[in-house]
C-alpha cells in the first residue's frame, strides 16, 4: 500500500509495474468510453432529423448541448488543463437545468391526453424551477466565499435530487393510474432515470463524504452514461406508435374532483374574509 507521500518508485518493481499497467489500462478504457459516448451522441443527434426531433425537441436539444460540451472539453483538457475544472462545473450545472426541461417534456408527452393534469403539473414544475434558479442566483452572487466547484456541485446536487424526486413521482403516477407509455418515450425515461440516480449518488458523495470518494464514484459515471446512450439509441432508432387510450382514466376524474374541492374551499375562504372585514 502506498502511504501518504509515497511514490510508485518506492515499491518493489513488480508492484510498480502492476500499478503503472493498471493506470494505463484505466486511462485507455476511459478514453475509449469517452469517444464512444461522443460517437453515440453524434448518432443520436443526426438520426433525430427530422421525425424524432419534432416529437422530442427538448431531449434532443439536451443531447446536442452535452455533445457540444464534450467536444469543447477536449482542447480545454489537452491545452489548458488548469481551466478544465471551472469549465466542467459551469457546464455541468447548465446541463442539469436543461435536464430539468427534459423532465418537463416527459410529463407533457406522457400526460398529453389529460390536458388538465398536464397543465397543472407543468405549472408546478416551472414554479419549482424558478425556486431552484433563485437559490442558485443567491448562492453564486450572494457573497458566499465557496469555490466555484463546491458551489456548482451543491447546486447541481440539489437540482438533480429534485429531478430524481420528480421522476419517482412520475413513475408512481404512471404505475398507479396505469398510463400507457410508448417505446420511444419509455427508453428516454429509463435511461434518464438511471443517469440522474447515478449523478445524485456521485454528487452526494462528492459534497458530503469527501472529494476523494466523490472522485472514485465519478469513475463509474461514464460507463453508466454509455449504457444510457446505448439505451436511447436503440429505443429511438425507429419511430414507435403512441399507445391509445380507449377510456378516460381516473387521473382526469381525480384532477377534476381536486380542482372542484379547491375552488369550493377558496370560495368559502373568500366569503369568510368578506364577512370578517365588513363592519
Amino acid at each position: 500500500m502506498i502511504g501518504e507521500g509515497g511514490k510508485v518508485g518506492d515499491l518493489p518493481p513488480f508492484f510498480s509495474v502492476l500499478i503503472c499497467a493498471t493506470r494505463k489500462v484505466a486511462h485507455t478504457a476511459g478514453q475509449l468510453v469517452w469517444w464512444t459516448c461522443i460517437s453515440l451522441e453524434v448518432i443520436l443527434v443526426l438520426h433525430s432529423v427530422p421525425v424524432m426531433l419534432k416529437r422530442f425537441p427538448i431531449f434532443y436539444g439536451y443531447v446536442a448541448c452535452v455533445l457540444v460540451r464534450d467536444v469543447s472539453a477536449i482542447p480545454i483538457y489537452t491545452m489548458w488543463p488548469s481551466l478544465y475544472s471551472t469549465f466542467y462545473w459551469s457546464t455541468a450545472f447548465v446541463t442539469a437545468i436543461l435536464g430539468y426541461a427534459v423532465i418537463l417534456e416527459i410529463y407533457n408527452r406522457s400526460l398529453a391526453r389529460f390536458p388538465g393534469v398536464a397543465r397543472f403539473i407543468r405549472t408546478v414544475l416551472v414554479g419549482l424551477l424558478f425556486l431552484v434558479a433563485a437559490r442558485a442566483f443567491a448562492e453564486l452572487f450572494g457573497g458566499a466565499a465557496n469555490p466555484l466547484a463546491s458551489s456548482a456541485a451543491l447546486l447541481e446536487r440539489d437540482l438533480r435530487t429534485l429531478q430524481a424526486i420528480l421522476l419517482g413521482a412520475f413513475l408512481g403516477i404512471v404505475s398507479f393510474y396505469r398510463i400507457p407509455i410508448g417505446k420511444n418515450l419509455r427508453g428516454i425515461i429509463v435511461g434518464y432515470t438511471l443517469y440522474v440516480g447515478v449523478r445524485v449518488v456521485e454528487l452526494t458523495a462528492y459534497t458530503e463524504s469527501g472529494k476523494a470518494i466523490g472522485i472514485f464514484v465519478s469513475k463509474l459515471e461514464p460507463f453508466i452514461y454509455l449504457i444510457c446512450l446505448s439505451l436511447w439509441t436503440l429505443s429511438l432508432w425507429s419511430q414507435a406508435l403512441e399507445p391509445t387510450v380507449d377510456t378516460v382514466l381516473s387521473i382526469e376524474h381525480d384532477y377534476d374532483l381536486l380542482l372542484q374541492q379547491t375552488r369550493t374551499q377558496l370560495s368559502r375562504a373568500c366569503a369568510f374574509l368578506t364577512r370578517t372585514v365588513r363592519p
